[in-house]
């Protein structure tokens, strides 16, 4: 018998259909069988930083079940991913699994899609560990290693606790911060545009143009004053056409998707984040509907190919199939080449509801099968027409507009009726010839403000990412769910907004730490991690270089920096009301809040609310506990609560009811006010015990809008 390992049980079950039970044992590491530890930095630094690996506890008993069936095996294969972690994967079973006598014979098997036929194939010729994919899988663990267990404490003495730093991840958020500062000091200008409607000479055949030039020169228009003039200019001309020119214009197929490609189009046609695509890829690869979907390549097997062309000749006819079938150039400087673009792996296994699948791996099997058929096809033939119309005072209007004349690679997403938002609309405008006189029916001006640039999304930053050279296919969906998980951003629709603390451990980094999180230097660094995979460098030199200085730095640093300048989030229009200076924003335990800029000389300072505006200065009733104590709003850990004005002379605290503005339904005296109960909030009325009551239905809301049930 031989024991065949892989990462997930779908992987596992899709062998062994291909795998006869009499020769083989399946089994599933359930991903990684050894780590470095959770606690601890796990990383021997005067020792060639060498990873000091532990079995968690989760996987003890996965550990001891492949311990097991091995005693029937003669043999392990090792068939986990084709990539530096799957490598890495193997290995670490390897290492765990050998036995001391070495009487067990370990093979590796890599596999690109499970097919019946790649299986087989695999199967036939086993190999050996790739050592140098293993070593460019722990160079980057270690490395990822010290910038976070080494940092992160500092944020934490700095900043607040529960931070954490990485060379991907603060990159990340470094954009993310960037581009809201970009929008923060946008100005708008104003400019405006202006459209026009012709007809011919029997008011027949309407077409409708744009102002572009004046003497021959592009126009731009800035003030209302301005196209004012020009309309009072043009309502008075003569028009004709000047131009009328047709041509034809082809639009090539977009190439196979690859890992970033893929989430880009899971976000903007179906609204995935990079997460939810990259889970339903795995259960389709694993399923074998895709071939391997972390890869940065765009090429694909002649075998494939030849299957695409035969299928699209059949289906669509031949004149949908170029003459020879098309091969893409991978632009990533280190793309693995033995990999392929993601593609479907059986051309008749059409997306539907008789595909096997549903839900999301669906949605996404949808969309890699009609990219993979479409990169296979012709182009798509428009007929383009532009027509320019000229006034006798000089003003040029002009509009293009084109239809398809041959649907090529197009026919696809029509027959699937999906759009990906790359289709062009086709425009057929009326045939006028050059020469003729046309009339001007209305004119339609518009005024516009420029726009400021538009936040990242899911899409837009993969992409970003991929352009900078910051991180690899496997990185970018837990990096984008990591720096959400640590709070550092949140959604705003498909959009990424950095919340307060992004902008403090921003600053912070670039300011003290450009080596973690400088765009070059975090490119250049994936650079060496390809080379190591690629045995063209050894792993613990490139993390030394990368170590030494840093860890001077970080000793220097955190004897430099002090907690009241770095957590700095501007200065306030408010003055402080104790020394008349002004106050400033200030990131703390709690949040954001207003504090002294004379602190620690004057260590007044002011809670805010979750939305950064100043709680109320008004004073609660006065403090049972002392003569002069008035109780007054605060902003703590769990929400609002009221607490003496002496503090901490006087540590006395009473709940914060906060008032929803209306009198309470039964009584009509009290106010209604949002209780805490251990499960959910309430509202009842401050009357309590005198008026009893109460409801888990907030009673104000305006009429033709829905009710807010409950409270958070």
């Amino acid at each position: 018998m031989k024991l065949v390992i892989v990462e997930s049980p779908t992987k596992a079950k899709t062998l062994s259909q291909v795998l006869p039970a009499k020769e083989y044992i399946i089994k599933a590491s359930m991903g990684h069988i050894r780590d470095l530890p959770k606690s601890g930095l796990g990383v021997d630094i005067d020792n060639d930083f060498l990873p000091e690996y532990s079995v968690p506890s989760k996987a003890k008993k996965t550990l001891n079940e492949l311990k097991t069936s091995m005693k029937e095996a003669e043999e392990i294969i090792l068939a986990t991913d084709p990539d530096r972690e799957g490598e890495a994967i193997s290995w670490h079973l390897k290492e765990l699994l050998s036995s001391k006598k070495g009487k067990v014979l370990f093979k590796r098997v890599v596999f690109h899609e499970l097919t019946k036929d790649a299986i087989e194939e695999a199967f036939r010729n086993p190999g050996d560990l790739d050592m140098n994919l293993v070593d460019a899988q722990q160079a980057r663990r270690v490395l990822d290693r010290l910038v976070g267990y080494k940092l992160s404490p500092l944020l934490w003495k700095k900043v607040m606790y529960g931070l954490s730093a990485g060379r991907v991840q603060s990159v990340a958020v470094r954009l993310i911060v960037e581009r809201e500062r970009e929008r923060q000091e946008f100005k708008p200008e104003e400019y405006w545009s202006l459209d026009a409607e012709f007809t011919d000479k029997r008011d027949k055949r309407p077409l409708k143009a744009s102002l572009v030039e004046k003497d021959g020169d592009k126009i731009d228009i800035s003030k209302e004053k301005d196209i004012k003039k020009i309309e009072k200019e043009l309502n008075g001309a003569s028009f004709l056409v000047s131009s009328v020119k047709k041509t034809e214009r082809k639009k090539s197929p977009y190439p196979p998707y690859k890992t970033s490609t893929l989430q880009q189009a899971g976000a903007n046609v179906l609204g995935f984040n990079a997460s939810r695509t990259m889970k339903a890829a795995q259960g389709l690869f694993e399923k074998g509907y895709i071939t391997y979907h972390r890869t940065d390549s765009l090429n694909l097997s002649p075998q494939f190919i030849n299957s695409a062309r035969k299928f699209i000749e059949k289906e669509y006819g031949k004149e949908y199939i170029p003459q020879k079938g098309i091969y893409y150039k991978t632009k990533a400087a280190n793309a693995q080449e033995a990999h392929e673009a993601v593609r479907i792996t059986d051309v008749y296994r059409r997306p539907g509801k008789s595909s096997g699948i549903s839900g999301d791996e669906l949605k996404i099997y949808t969309l890699i099968w009609k990219r993979s058929l479409e990169c296979q096809m012709e182009d798509a033939v428009y007929d383009q027409t532009s027509i320019s119309i000229k006034s006798d005072n000089s003003y040029t209007f002009r509009s293009s507009g084109s239809i398809v004349k041959f649907d090529g690679w197009l026919r696809i997403g029509k027959v699937l009726k999906i759009d990906e938002s790359e289709e062009e609309v086709s425009k057929n405008l009326p045939d006028y010839s050059e020469g003729e006189q046309v009339k001007l029916k209305d004119l339609f001006p518009e005024q516009h403000f420029t726009q400021p640039p538009a936040r990242y999304s899911d899409a837009s930053l993969i992409k970003k990412l991929e352009d900078l050279g910051v991180g690899r296919p496997s990185t970018y969906a837990p990096t984008i769910s990591t720096i959400q998980q640590r709070g550092y951003i949140q959604r705003e629709g498909r959009y990424f907004i950095p919340k307060d603390v992004a902008y403090v451990v921003n600053d912070l980094l670039v300011g003290h730490f450009p080596e973690v999180i400088d765009y070059g230097f975090t490119a250049q660094m994936e650079d060496e991690l390809d080379e190591i995979a690629e045995g063209k460098k050894e792993w613990a030199p490139v993390i030394r270089d990368f170590y030494t200085p840093f860890s001077r730095d970080l000793e220097k640093k955190d004897k430099e920096l002090n907690k009241h300048d770095v957590t700095n989030l501007g200065e306030s229009d408010e003055k402080c009301p104790k020394c008349g200076k002004n106050l400033v924003f200030k990131l703390g335990k709690y949040g954001k809040f207003l504090s002294c800029s004379d602190y620690p000389e004057c260590e007044y300072a002011k809670p805010l609310n979750n939305s950064g505006e100043s709680l109320s200065d008004e004073e609660f009733g006065e403090c049972p506990n002392c003569e002069d104590g008035k109780f007054i709003l605060k902003q703590g850990r769990f929400g609002k609560f009221l607490a003496c004005s002496n503090y901490p002379k006087c540590k006395t605290t009473k709940p914060y009811l906060e008032k929803i503005g209306i009198k309470c339904p039964k009584c009509g005296e009290g106010d209604v006010v949002v209780k805490k109960a251990k499960y959910k909030n309430f509202y009842g009325c401050s009357r309590y015990p005198d008026c009893d009551w109460k409801s888990w239905k907030n009673p104000k809301f305006e009429e033709g809008k829905e009710e807010i049930n409950t409270i958070s």
